[in-house]
């Protein structure tokens, strides 16, 4: 990496660039962090093409009008510019992060960069030793604490060609959903999360988006493996597919998940 070279940090989503920013910043780091848009753990990803996963999201998803968003390729050529030494930060237990990640390999097409991976970090907290399922759990304070800007290490050559592999292949199999299993991203059918919203859906009207809130809490902390960060576009889509093929009851005029509500279908015979 020659002088001129400017080192960023790489990280999916803004939220979470906020948070390393700050942790760097508290640490006397003031090199530029670059947050990444787009959830490609759902949607199509072959072709890459935004407007295409805007289509998906709006038609498939039938998404709430605030996450009708085109996503921008400002940030994904900048991260992975020549002229910049990209640092990527993430945790490989999420789906979003690593399917973000896997895209930026790809993406930087065997040139070098160097990865902080927090997958596996153990935190001390007031209730033990934990590990972070996603950056997105992780506070400034965390990061700090746990030092993790330490773990810092050049990504191999044979891992990126590792990474753009297994990238390729999910872009072939072009699946809606994309989760976890042992540590690696895998395609997975659009109704990969319905049995847990049918089966934690209440036998009395209630707001769409009591349900999902309750879906997510329980993917996040009652299951193993954990949900890998799926999100409300993805539930509450599946949320109105369920309602359409009779296995929940929804009403409402919408749009958006507080603009409806749901509840387990009533037997025959009961009111």
């Amino acid at each position: 990496m020659g002088d001129a070279t400017e080192t960023v940090h790489v990280v999916h989503g803004p939220s979470r660039a906020e948070t390393v920013r700050g942790a760097l910043r508290s640490l006397g780091c003031d090199e530029r962090i670059i947050g990444l848009p787009g959830e490609l753990n759902f949607g199509p990803i072959d072709p890459p093409d935004p407007d295409a996963r805007r289509a998906w999201i709006r038609t498939i998803l039938r998404c709430d009008p605030a996450d009708d968003v085109r996503e921008p390729e400002a940030p994904w050529a900048d991260a992975t510019s020549a002229h910049v030494h990209p640092v990527y930060w993430v945790c490989m237990s999420d789906a979003g992060e690593q399917a973000s990640f896997l895209e930026f390999a790809c993406r930087m097409a065997g040139r070098p960069f160097d990865i902080v991976d927090a997958t596996g970090l153990d935190l001390v907290t007031p209730a033990g030793v934990r590990s972070p399922r996603s950056l997105g759990a992780l506070r400034e304070r965390d990061i700090v604490a746990s030092g993790l800007k330490e773990r810092r290490r050049a990504f191999s050559q044979g891992e990126s060609d590792a990474a753009s592999a297994a990238w390729s292949l999910l872009r072939r199999e072009n699946a809606p959903l994309r989760v976890v299993r042992d540590g690696c991203l895998v395609s997975a059918p659009l109704t990969y999360f319905d049995a847990v919203l049918m089966g934690l859906a209440m036998g009395e009207w209630e707001v769409v988006a009591r349900l999902i809130g309750r879906a997510i809490h329980h993917l996040t902390f009652d299951v193993d493996p954990p949900d890998q960060g799926v999100g409300d576009v993805v539930l509450f889509g599946r949320v109105l597919a369920l309602g359409d093929a009779g296995d929940l009851e929804v009403r409402g005029a919408g749009p958006g998940m507080r603009a409806y509500e749901v509840r387990r279908p009533r037997t025959f015979g009961h009111a």
